[in-house]
This record gives C-alpha cells, structure tokens and sequence, in this order.
C-alpha cells in the first residue's frame, strides 16, 4: 500500500534528524547543524528551541567561531530518557539500565538454567524495579522496556504481537513474553531476537554508528545474526532474519550429523553446552564463558581444537553473507571474550583468501563489537531509545494499522493498554 505523509510528519521526522546529528556529531552549533542537515537556521532553531524544553538537549559552552557573536554549543542531555534491557539466554538473565547517551547507569546479572517461562516472567519484574529504584526512578519515567529472547519466533493470530519459541528452553512454546510484561509492568516493552538488537546497540552506541549495512554475527549460548541495512534493523518477513546458526553445515564428515537428533545445522558447532562436554571429555572440566577465555589465554589444545573447527564453520558463513548480502562490513560480538572473538577473526581471515571463488572487486570489512560479553543487554535496551528518537524513514509515513491499535510502529512491541 502506498502512503502519504504531512506537514506534522515531516517536522517529527525532522526533530528526530536533529537530535540525531547533535547525539552522534555533538557537540554543534546551531550552524553546525544547519550544515549536517541542509535544513535553514531558521528551521534548526526552532527545532533545538523544542528539544531544549523537553530536555533532551541542552546547552554548553560558547565558542567564538570568528565574526559574530559567539555560538552555542548543543550536546544530548544524558538524563533526557532511560530504557531498561533485560538479555535473556538458556544460562543468563543480563539486566542494564541506560541512558540516552549509551551509559550504563545499572547492571544485574543472575545465572539461570533453563527456567520455566513463569518464573522468567518474575525474574524479568523483580530487575526491572530494581533496577528503576537503585536509579531512582519510577516505571513511568522509563522509555520503555527492551528484551531480547534467542530465535525463533512468529506474529501471532493478530499480526501484531510476537510468540516466542526458543529452541533451547524446553517447555516454552508461543509464550507472549512482551504482552505478559506490559500487563505486569505496564509500561511499553519491545521484544527483539538478542542477535538483531545487539547489531541495533552497535549501529546506535558503538563501531556501527558510521556503517549504513553491515552484519552482525552474534555468538551466546548459540550462534546468530543480525542485519543493519541502510542504517535499520532488518527483521525481514517473520521476525527472524539472520538466523544464520540454521543453516545447514555442507563439510563432509560433520560430527554433528552422527552425534545428534536434529538435522545437523552449523549453530550445533557453536553450542556452548555441547563445547563444555567436548572439552570434558578431553578431561578439562569446565561450564562458564569466563573458564573458556582462560583456556584459550593458556593456549589450551581442546581449546584451540575448537577454535580451528569453529573458523572452518565461520568462513562458510562469512562468504555467504558477503555474497548474498553484500554489506560494507561484518560485527564479530556477543558473549564470547574480546580475545576469543579476535582469535576467530583472524583465522577466518587466514582462510578466505583460498575459499573465495574469482576475485571480488570488494570485501566487507571486519570489526569486533564494542559493548562486550553485555551486547545482547545493551542491545535490548536501545529498543525503546530507538524507537522514539531514531529519525527512521517509517516515521514520515501514515500506517493505518498503526493508527487502528494505537500502537507505536515497532512491530514487536506490546504498547500499555
């Protein structure tokens, strides 16, 4: 269907531009960003006029820019907004309380294994008021709520919600998550793939602010992807674009076809249980994230075993991404150490060369994440930040639907009724 716009859409559009370039360039002159925008002083003014008074912006110091009187310069209001992530994993429950700017104002972290979706549910409450009151704020005064949840999941009978359906949590089949949340907490939520939102934190706070595309491959307690296409967040038609821990592997010899009950898929070679008993098996015990990054540092041979494997599989996807894509660069990030993360890196990059078929004219760049093993946690909570203040081009058209249920345009959010 094709829309129209207006006048008011285009001046939301627009006050959404402004902050944007004062958030990522300031801090600016009003002139300054005038220029970035090629919208008139004028105009600009009256803008910044409107986000100083909601406090979004605020004012700093004066520099003197030769004739004339010297400038203002803007910069984001670091407490114009908060939004609370909650990163939900089979062995973690990651909770952050952030700021406009990207801060981390709070942090909780409880270790899980596998629960029920009833007990997630007041998990996930108990965090969020914690973490609002160690912060001092009320559940009113947050942007919203983001929570991320591992694939897949599917529109419900109404085409305007998500069901969950995590593969690795037995027992959870097409729980309403977000709806369930909005009715505990009353307050937005917004529900995301934790890959896809982790890609959003990077595009938002981290080494994506500059890339328009790019990939993001996110390794948990699985493997997945998420994919920035010309500056936004891709879902694609269900909800679980990048999904690339499904593909089929197409290695001879795959261990996992021989070992398992389920189709063998590369995320099988990314399971950081079944890592955990490879490496017992070898004799090493181990069952955490933070013992893995110790045996890699002491170069330990299961270890290292894995590794190599693990690049063999990432090579595969890389070169499929980069031909069926085409982005200008590929995230390596999740929950995997810095130094586990740029060990795989460079034995992909080792063996793209002789896995590329002709030459390529460019390749897409590789870069690790910034946010850490938090990045799914990060990621969720720039949902309901993004939401409101990203100037996404969706903001400058009419959707009817949207007007039907009074909703905000996010298709996976659950608004307050």
């Amino acid at each position: 269907m094709l829309t129209g716009t207006n006048l008011v859409y285009t001046k939301k559009y627009n006050l959404r531009i402004v902050h944007e370039v004062i958030r990522v360039h300031g801090p600016l002159s009003r002139a300054d960003v005038a220029r970035h925008t090629q919208l008139s002083v004028q105009t600009v003014s009256n803008l910044v006029k409107e986000l100083l008074e909601l406090r979004l912006v605020q004012e700093g110091a004066r520099r003197s820019e030769g004739r004339g009187a010297p400038s203002t310069e803007l910069t984001i209001n670091p407490d114009g907004a908060y939004a609370i992530g909650l990163d939900l994993d089979r062995d973690h429950l990651t909770g952050v309380l952030v700021d406009i700017a990207g801060q981390v104002r709070q942090r909780m972290h409880l270790e899980i294994e596998t629960p029920s979706s009833a007990e997630v549910l007041d998990l996930m409450c108990s965090m969020v008021q914690s973490m609002a009151k160690a912060q001092g704020l009320r559940l009113e005064d947050l942007a919203g709520l983001g929570v991320g949840v591992p694939g897949p999941m599917h529109r419900d009978e109404s085409g305007t919600g998500f069901l969950v359906n995590p593969t690795a949590f037995p027992g959870w089949h097409d729980i309403p998550l977000a709806s369930w949340l909005t009715e505990r907490l009353h307050m937005p939520v917004y529900l995301e793939n934790n890959a896809l939102a982790a890609a959003l934190g990077e595009r938002w706070n981290g080494g994506g602010r500059h890339i328009a595309t790019f990939f993001y491959i996110y390794f948990g307690s699985g493997l997945g992807g998420g994919l920035i296409m010309n500056g936004q967040p891709y879902q694609g038609f269900s909800g679980n674009a990048g999904e690339i821990g499904y593909l089929p592997t197409v290695l001879s010899g795959d261990v996992a076809a021989s070992t398992s009950e389920e189709a063998p898929h590369v995320g099988l070679h990314f399971n950081m249980p079944r890592l955990y008993q490879r490496l017992r098996r070898g004799g090493t015990v181990v069952g955490s994230l933070e013992e893995l990054d110790r045996l890699f540092a002491a170069s330990h041979a299961g270890m290292l075993e894995w590794m190599d494997d693990a690049a063999d599989h990432l090579t595969a996807l890389v070169l499929a991404i980069e031909h069926v894509l085409d982005p200008e660069a590929i995230c390596f990030g999740g929950r995997l150490s810095d130094r586990i993360l740029a060990g795989l890196m460079s034995r992909v990059a080792r063996l793209l060369p002789e896995r590329r078929v002709g030459r390529k004219v460019s390749v897409p760049r590789h870069f690790l994440a910034t946010a850490g093993v938090d990045a799914g946690a990060l990621g969720v909570a720039t949902l309901p930040i993004h939401e409101i203040f990203a100037p996404a081009p969706r903001v400058l058209l009419k959707d009817r639907r949207d007007a039907a249920i009074g909703g905000t345009g996010l298709r996976r959010s659950a608004t307050t009724p």
